[in-house]
């Protein structure tokens, strides 16, 4: 959804995941996913990488997001 590079050089993909109770989205995510491994950009919960990370969040099962999350997840990243 998004492409973030930071001052670095570090540049970040940001998947939000909003349809997951949709089953082709589901498969057409975990197709992505797989795109996104066999290119070495790996998720965040592995590590944040040297060059590339990717950033998965999701919906919450409302259909809405958690703004607390998002936010720590932002400092996260600031600090590494």
């Amino acid at each position: 959804d998004f492409t973030i590079e930071d001052d670095t050089g570090k540049c970040y993909y940001w998947e939000h995941l909003g349809l997951l109770q949709n089953p082709d989205y589901v498969d057409r995510w975990k197709r992505k996913l797989i795109w996104y491994r066999d290119a070495n950009i790996l998720p965040l919960e592995n590590e944040v990488r040297e060059k590339e990370t990717l950033i998965v969040t999701k919906d919450k099962p409302n259909g809405g997001i958690d703004s607390k999350v998002i936010a720590k997840l932002i400092e996260k990243l600031r600090a590494s």
